[in-house]
């Protein structure tokens, strides 16, 4: 039995170790946000530069960034987990989009300046935590969320039906049967003794996935009350996100006119290896949105 349970501890110190050591590789070669300087140095070429917006909710700061180009539609982008407002930051310099819609884009619930490191588990919540946005953005409104940030969209629209009228969701995580609630780090992460080595990005981020599934349970009978024109765009070859949302999104969306764009060869990460084909079909809600 001695013998067992000294094998159980090495693997359990081996487990720590290797975990220890990816999660300050990756935190080593990626960076989930950029500094105020970086920012500033980002947007110098340009004449047009968005500012930062701040407000509370129940005494929850929430930050988001707005190039206000006066226009009569928004195009508000929300990312996903982990990541900040600037994820969407090379749309901000597009002619294509502020000479039609003014722009937004948040830091999430606990991510950059959105109270940084609170993160929040509830989607209802963080949708209820981002009205304001909705509320000071011109229509119509269209929300655009990749990854986590493809639920709360879809969360908004349910919860805030007047306020969104259109939605675009790049490798959206959708389905509640389709998580990897399997992935074996992510109880451990919740540890005292993991969790104070691990990067506080990765924790701040666990804290949402760990109950995502639970959280997608909860819209189940909320999606028949989504009624604005939906885009959904998958890649086949998604890592991250299961392929077989985009076919749930379908089997969901039955109240909303809906497109669904099935890339077979393409990756979790659409907003930039597929910019031109995300621009396309963001402008062709726009135009069908402001026809009506």
């Amino acid at each position: 039995m001695g013998k067992w349970r000294k094998k159980i501890r090495i693997g359990c110190l081996s487990m720590l170790v290797l975990f220890v050591v990816l999660t300050q590789v990756v935190s080593g070669c990626i960076s989930f946000s950029k500094t105020d300087k970086q920012v500033d140095k980002y947007f110098e070429p340009y004449q047009n530069k968005p500012v930062s917006k701040f407000y509370e909710v129940d005494g929850y700061q929430m930050h988001y960034k707005h190039l206000d180009m006066g226009r009569e539609a928004s195009l508000i982008f929300i990312h996903g987990t982990p990541g900040s407002w600037d994820a969407f930051i090379s749309y901000f310099v597009d002619s294509s989009f502020y000479n039609r819609a003014n722009i937004l884009s948040p830091d999430r619930p606990g991510f950059g300046k959105s109270s940084y490191a609170k993160p929040i588990k509830s989607l209802e919540e963080q949708s209820r935590l981002m009205k304001p946005i909705l509320e000071a953005a011109s229509k119509p409104r269209i929300l655009i969320g990749h990854s986590l940030g493809g639920p709360l969209v879809a969360r908004m629209a349910m919860d805030y039906p007047e306020l969104v009228d259109g939605l675009v969701m790049l490798a959206p995580a959708l389905d509640p049967a389709l998580e990897p609630n399997e992935d074996w780090f992510r109880v451990p992460m919740r540890w005292p003794v993991i969790g104070a080595i691990a990067p506080k990005i990765f924790r701040i981020s666990n804290e949402e996935l760990i109950f995502l599934d639970e959280e997608l349970e909860l819209m189940l009978p909320l999606w028949k009350s989504v009624t604005a024109p939906s885009i959904i765009i998958q890649g086949g070859g998604d890592t991250y996100v299961h392929p077989d949302n985009a076919a749930f999104a379908d089997s969901m969306l039955i109240n909303a006119p809906k497109e669904i764009v099935f890339l077979d060869e393409q990756n979790h990460f659409l907003p930039w290896n597929e910019y031109a084909l995300v621009k396309q079909k963001i402008l062709e809600l726009l135009n069908e949105l402001e026809i009506e």
